[in-house]
């Protein structure tokens, strides 16, 4: 590969996938949507020649993590994302960041990828036709709730939305931990999988605060087969009313 990256097998993981002349998309448009999206062409650029350096091909891309500095932008950026990996149907986590490393970077990416596709891509769905907490979004992209990519399995980032859509814990992330836990329990079923076969969590909360109720809810369903955690504290999640958002990779 010509740029960063980590392999293991036919795993690839890209992280950190910025525009690397961002300076100069702020210098034409400053700090806004437009800026935004240009940085997330070239970032979209990026990803796809590096896919294509390491033998591996969109329809590979299993997971993916957007972190936005600013929600104002994700319109813009997510457009792109729509264009640029149609018909792909990746799982994601959508963050919005406080920073990035590159102060003029607005948008960053991380993505998991697994040569050897098609993969399996369970409960399909249109960002235009689910909710994001309490609203829908007006980006068009294609995504899916989990990744079978042979013995891996990536879930999309799981909120108090529910399955079937509904909002669950407003001002509570105690409540939407329990219901995201309650999501993880069945999209690893849908892989054929069960909480025993997670390997990776990572839990995402908007306030400190909100770590120990969350935690309470969580720890308790990885008691009997604990997994490697993480825990960060972003600026947002997708909507303002998410207080909570986990990441679950399992191995078959």
């Amino acid at each position: 590969m010509t740029d960063h990256g980590a392999t293991s097998g036919d795993e690839l993981f890209l992280p950190g996938l910025a525009d690397p002349d961002a300076a100069e998309a702020v210098r034409r448009h400053g700090h806004s949507p437009k800026a935004a999206a240009a940085q997330a062409e070239v970032v979209f650029g990026r990803l796809h020649a590096m896919l294509a350096d390491a033998g591996a091909a969109p329809g590979d891309v299993c997971k993916i993590t957007m972190q936005i500095t600013d929600r104002a932008y994700r319109q813009a950026v997510y457009a792109v994302l729509g264009r640029r990996l149609a018909g792909v149907f990746p799982v994601s986590t959508g963050l919005i960041m406080a920073g990035l490393p590159d102060p003029d970077a607005l948008f960053q990416l991380d993505a998991y990828v697994v040569r050897g596709g098609p993969h399996e891509r369970f409960r399909r769905y249109r960002s235009t036709d689910a909710p994001y907490g309490l609203h829908r979004q007006a980006f068009v992209m294609e995504f899916c709730m989990a990744v079978r990519a042979g013995r891996r399995i990536y879930l999309r980032g799981q909120t108090g939305l529910s399955l079937d859509g509904s909002f669950v814990g407003l001002n509570d992330a105690g409540a939407q931990a329990r219901q995201a836990i309650q999501n993880v329990r069945a999209l690893l079923a849908d892989a054929g999988a069960d909480l025993s076969h997670a390997v990776r969590l990572v839990t995402y909360v908007t306030d400190r605060a909100h770590l120990a109720p969350v935690l309470a809810a969580i720890e308790p369903a990885f008691a009997d087969a604990p997994a490697a955690s993480t825990e960060i504290v972003v600026k947002g999640l997708a909507a303002p009313e998410l207080l909570m958002e986990i990441d679950v990779h399992a191995v078959l």
